[in-house]
């Protein structure tokens, strides 16, 4: 397997990234659910900053992948694959890239218009431009807010998709971004 996508799989790069990326939204998502009930302090203070830092990897990755992407061909989807699967999968795909820059842009509006950075477990802080504002930072709060769910609701669609491919349809679509295609 190397490094770039081939007409039947992923490369390397592209899967590294996908299943590092799934990963880091997976424990934002349960770090942001466990620590939104809690009252201020100490431990939702040290949530929050892990949170942030592995969301500061994550929007890194993610960049990394979108251009990747963009710059490469991707596999094709399978012979005989009806019409309204490849639709509903490019639009999953993008939804899921567009959903997840949102959440991710909207996490790093909070911190910089709160007067932070996007920390990286402690090592280093990378400042955000922008001013600080209360209107601002809430307005962010709520975007932050609200796009988690249709990040949950799209990563339910691909993963029920993939399973779907898999295991009905019997096709290479999981093992391209898996074990490699037979």
């Amino acid at each position: 397997m190397g490094l770039g996508n081939t007409s039947t799989e992923f490369g390397a790069l592209a899967k590294t990234l996908h299943w590092l990326v799934a990963i880091g939204i997976f424990a934002l998502l349960y770090l942001g659910l466990q620590q939104s009930g809690m009252e201020r302090g100490d431990e939702r203070s040290g949530i929050r900053f892990i949170h942030a830092s592995i969301a500061t990897i994550i929007l890194m990755l993610m960049t990394i992948r979108i251009v990747w992407r963009i710059m490469h061909d991707v596999p094709s989807h399978p012979d005989g694959m009806a019409a309204w699967q490849r639709m509903t999968s490019t639009v999953v795909h993008w939804g899921l890239y567009a959903a997840i820059f949102m959440q991710l842009l909207a996490g790093a509006m909070i911190r910089g218009t709160a007067g932070s950075g996007l920390p990286v477990f402690g090592l280093i802080e990378i400042p955000i431009p922008v001013a600080e504002s209360r209107e601002s930072h809430e307005w962010w709060e709520e975007i932050h807010e609200f796009t988690w769910k249709p990040i949950a609701a799209l990563i339910t669609l691909h993963i029920l998709g993939a399973l779907y491919n898999h295991f009905i349809l019997k096709n290479n679509i999981v093992r391209r971004m898996t074990v490699g295609v037979k």
